[in-house]
């Protein structure tokens, strides 16, 4: 596309049709995108087959069911949340101008990972203290998702092959953890020394759901050892609920070793004798490539390079 063709495009499509693009996209129908938009659903129809007949394809396949993107609403949905999210930097960028020691950090992190991401935090919040900070938690996948979607700045995570050779995504490798499997201190289990993963495939076990990435590093260790991962009688994406569970009672799980050292979990939580074979990857802050960072961002990420290898249960890059 010349620079005459951008211009014109610039000129004729607006950027609150766009929005209105994403909005109708994610609501999956024109009345549920209208109420959202607070416009009428003629006027939100208008404005997509506006948008149609400027870039004469379509952008939308409509039907009983609702509204889903062709291939061409896809491409243009993607450039359109980078430009929303550029406009949104840039928001923030005046607003750091006008305030350096101000801003916001839209973080994600896994629940392991949560006394590192406070560290930082707490590091952080004592040089600016109006620093705003936002934390998502949930799984990887889920992580990786909303920082594609420009919805985080950065995810801190253990990242796998398939994050750090992503072309959008950049890895700042933080520190190692390997995972161990856990009970709480009262298993008799901690009494006997050189186990291995057969010795407990038939304990109670509290373990992720299949497909989610700590789900895959479990599979792969006991698939090392040629077994098959035990029945969970417990599966819950929720850290929290295991460690529920574990305190005091019989089940298992496999964690990230730093989870022993974790404020919630030091009372109770050990690791048995067992080595997991764990080569998958390390602990990242994983970030967009090409995408402009705020000054916050910046200072988060240069707190968590200099505390996250200090903290207890993990291993220093090699």
């Amino acid at each position: 596309m010349d620079a005459s063709t951008a211009s014109r495009l610039a000129r004729r499509l607006r950027l609150k049709d766009l929005d209105a693009l994403l909005t109708v996209i994610d609501a999956g129908s024109m009345a549920r995108a209208a109420q959202r938009l607070a416009l009428t659903q003629p006027a939100v129809s208008k404005a997509m087959s506006e948008m149609e007949a400027t870039l004469g394809v379509p952008l939308l396949e409509r039907d009983a069911r609702g509204v889903r993107p062709t291939a061409f609403g896809e491409a243009l949905a993607d450039r359109a949340r980078a430009m929303l999210d550029e406009l949104g930097q840039a928001e923030r960028d005046l607003a750091h101008i006008a305030d350096p020691m101000a801003g916001e950090v839209r973080i994600g992190t896994t629940e392991p990972m949560t006394f590192t991401v406070a560290e930082a935090i707490r590091r952080l919040a004592a040089e600016r203290p109006r620093v705003a900070f936002d934390i998502a938690i949930a799984d990887t996948g889920t992580l990786v998702a909303a920082l594609r979607a420009r919805r985080l700045d950065v995810v801190v995570t253990r990242a796998g092959a398939g994050e750090a050779a992503a072309e959008d995504i950049a890895a700042d490798w933080l520190y190692r953890v390997p995972l161990v499997v856990v009970a709480d201190r009262g298993n008799p289990l901690l009494r006997r020394r050189g186990l291995r993963l057969a010795d407990v495939t038939h304990e109670p076990w509290t373990l992720s759901p299949p497909g989610t990435f700590l789900d895959r590093l479990v599979v792969a260790a006991f698939a090392r050892e040629g077994l098959d991962v035990p029945r969970a009688q417990v599966v819950t994406v929720s850290i929290a609920m295991r460690l529920a569970l574990i305190a005091g009672g019989p089940w298992l799980s496999i964690l990230p070793r730093n989870m022993l050292h974790h404020p919630t979990s030091t009372g109770f939580l050990r690791a048995l004798d067992i080595t997991v074979e764990d080569p998958a990857g390390a602990i990242a802050a994983l970030t967009l490539r090409r995408r402009y960072m705020p000054g916050p961002v910046r200072a988060f990420l240069d707190v968590l390079r200099e505390s996250a290898p200090h903290m207890p249960g993990v291993d220093a890059m090699s």
